[in-house]
């Protein structure tokens, strides 16, 4: 029982070298036996005895010499020095190995690194440093012959065919790639490069890439417990799965299903559907669907879909869809959605849609839609739409919509629609719309609106609207419209509309001012008079703005009672230019020798005006007065008082006016 044993280490394991070409089997085998010094015996006719065959064999074993004649259609058996031949369908080994060199066609030198792949099975190895590999690939029984590519970096792919079933060596020569005047352009970033992924990927893998760059591969299901170890081995980052599964981590040209791992997903290129990490998603494509890293997700092209990242999302490209990032989320390109993030959105392209951060919004482009950040909204490009911002909106372009901001609104170019700013609006060029400002507004250019400030508003150029601050309005060009400062009001030119402030002041004036001064350069009404009149014996007014419309500060004093009075009137020329007649209107508060009002009395005041020169005149008139008083005040008719009846408190009368005038 132990002599075929010994026997067929004896004669098929004896070591042979022999070459034929084009001889028939019998003559093969002929020579087979005279290099193996045994001889050949079989039943029947196992084979063609006609069949020429060209066969070239150095060091190798008798059984593996006849594995490659007869291709596995033998099987061999040993009695003495007898090998007998039958014909059999025997199983065969389940795995055998190609194995050989690859060498560079050109000078023959060894290369090492290269890929050698099975494309339907996806094995893969290596080349050692003397370009020798070997690969273990599984028998499938029937298979006429089995397709082997070369790749490498730098190198055209080489395809080869090799008989299955059969331990075999073979000599592969590969050329390299003819160079190539490419344009300029700019690549990304792949994965493998990548900070993680070259921690995380082994130099096996990462040479894989390197060396094929091609071929990609779909399979319906991945298991992984890391990425170089799993169902698809070295070749895991050249397929596409339907379904993947990775304990750890894996890696794979992309998804096109389901991914789950517990710590993390790395594709090379696309991935739809749904992924789903412990830790984080590295995408070296497009997404599109769902994606969920408890920590973060990592995007080298666009994502169109949701992504919701721990910590946060990264995107090289454009945003479609829905991010929500725990601290950030960041963009390479636009944004076209919702983006939501703990602390800060930041997009290098437009923003098209609603962006929330805790702290801060940042988009290089346009922006449409509506922004919130606890701290500032920040945008390089146009924005349209509704900003808020806790301190801050920044806007580098033009900016339309609604700004509100804890502190400032800053546009450099134009801004429309409604600022709100807890301190200040500030718009480098025109703003039209509505400006609130709990200090102030300011406008580089034209304004049109409504700007509403606690102490001023500022307009370097024309304004037309509605003005109101607690200080002073400034308009350095036209105003068309109104302007309410306490204090006072400026501008150019008052062309339609009104001025209220204590002091409003305008180089030429086509509207109207009330105030205690106003000041018209141009074309200004200024009238010092002093006067007698029925109610006080000795007065003084001063009269400002315009001829068509002017303002009255007036005082007088009889003995111990005094009175301050405001009023406004109007100046009608007559056909002689040293004639004119003016209309005041006038209200006087009495007071006593303490400063106590005693009563009021208002007055129409129609004068007759004679101009003696250009700065000098004389006035005299009637007066209608009504007056309300305490009792008591009217004790002296003697003196030219009205006689009141005791205890009454108004009456009425006609009186006189006279004086003369300065300016």
């Amino acid at each position: 029982m132990l002599l075929p044993s010994g026997l067929f280490a004896q004669q098929l394991g004896k070591t042979i070298s022999v070459r034929v070409v084009r001889k028939p089997v019998d003559s093969v085998l002929a020579r087979i036996s005279e290099a193996g010094n045994c001889s050949f015996s079989y039943i029947g006719k196992p084979f063609r005895a006609d069949s020429l065959v060209t066969l070239t064999v150095s060091n190798k074993t008798v059984r593996q010499t006849l594995d490659q004649l007869f291709q596995g259609r033998m099987q061999y058996m040993e009695s003495g020095e007898h090998i007998i031949l039958q014909r059999s369908e025997a199983v065969r080994e389940r795995h055998y190995v190609i194995s050989g060199y690859i060498r560079d066609r050109n000078n023959g030198q060894s290369i090492a690194n290269a890929s050698i792949y099975d494309r339907t099975d996806l094995a893969s190895t290596f080349s050692n440093q003397e370009g020798y590999f070997q690969l273990r690939l599984r028998d499938k029984g029937r298979q006429p012959s089995v397709q082997l590519t070369v790749s490498k970096e730098l190198y055209t792919d080489t395809n080869m065919y090799v008989m299955p079933g059969f331990d075999r060596e073979v000599s592969v020569t590969i050329a390299p790639s003819k160079p190539v005047q490419l344009k300029e352009f700019i690549v990304n970033d792949q994965v493998e490069k990548t900070w993680l992924g070259k921690r995380l990927l082994s130099e096996g893998l990462r040479r894989q890439t390197d060396n094929i760059s091609r071929f990609f591969a779909s399979k319906p299901v991945q298991s992984s417990l890391l990425p170089s170890i799993g169902s698809h081995g070295k070749m895991s980052g050249q397929v596409v799965n339907k379904f993947s599964l990775n304990i750890l981590g894996g890696y794979s040209a992309g998804t096109d299903g389901l991914e789950i791992a517990g710590g993390f997903n790395i594709n090379k290129k696309d991935a739809q559907y749904v992924q789903v990490a412990g830790i984080f998603n590295i995408v070296g494509g497009n997404i599109k669907g769902v994606q969920v890293g408890g920590i973060f997700n990592h995007n080298l092209k666009s994502v169109q879909g949701v992504q919701i990242g721990g910590i946060g999302n990264y995107s090289e490209g454009w945003m479609k869809g829905a991010q929500v990032g725990g601290i950030y989320n960041i963009m390479g390109d636009s944004v076209s959605g919702v983006q939501i993030a703990g602390i800060a959105n930041r997009s290098k392209g437009n923003v098209r849609g609603l962006q929330v951060a805790g702290i801060v919004n940042r988009a290089t482009g346009k922006a449409l839609g509506g922004q919130i950040a606890g701290l500032a909204n920040v945008y390089d490009g146009n924005v349209k739409g509704i900003q808020v911002g806790g301190i801050a909106n920044v806007n580098r372009d033009t900016a339309g919509g609604a700004r509100i901001a804890g502190i400032a609104n800053y546009v450099e170019n134009d801004a429309s629609g409604m600022q709100i700013g807890g301190i200040a609006n500030y718009t480098g060029r025109n703003a039209s719309g509505m400006q609130l400002a709990g200090i102030s507004n300011f406008a580089g250019h034209d304004a049109s609106g409504m700007q509403l400030a606690g102490i001023t508003n500022i307009t370097i150029g024309s304004f037309k609207g509605f003005q109101f601050s607690s200080l002073f309005n400034w308009a350095g060009g036209s105003m068309q419209g109104a302007q309410l400062g306490l204090l006072g009001n400026f501008t150019r030119r008052l062309e339609r509309g009104f001025q209220f402030g204590l002091v409003n002041v305008a180089d030429s004036s086509g509207g109207i001012s009330i105030g205690l001064l106003n000041i018209v350069r141009k074309n200004g009404y200024y009238k010092l008079s002093i006067y007698s009149g029925d109610l006080m014996p000795v007065n003084i007014s001063f009269k400002s703005g315009r001829k068509q419309f002017y303002s009255i500060l007036a005082g007088g004093m009889d003995g111990d009672l005094h009175s301050l009075g405001l009023g406004f009137g109007r100046e009608f020329s007559l056909r002689s230019s040293r004639w004119a007649i003016t209309t005041d209107l006038l209200q006087q508060n009495l007071f006593n020798r303490e400063w106590k009002s005693m009563g009021q009395a208002y007055r129409f005041i129609p004068q007759l005006h004679y101009k003696v020169t250009r700065w000098f005149s004389v006035q005299a008139g009637p007066v209608v007065s009504y007056a309300e008083y305490e009792e008591g005040i009217a004790e002296k008719p003697a003196k030219g008082y009205p006689s009141f009846t005791s205890g009454s408190r108004s009456a009425g009368w006609l009186g006189w006016q006279a004086g003369i005038s300065f300016f």
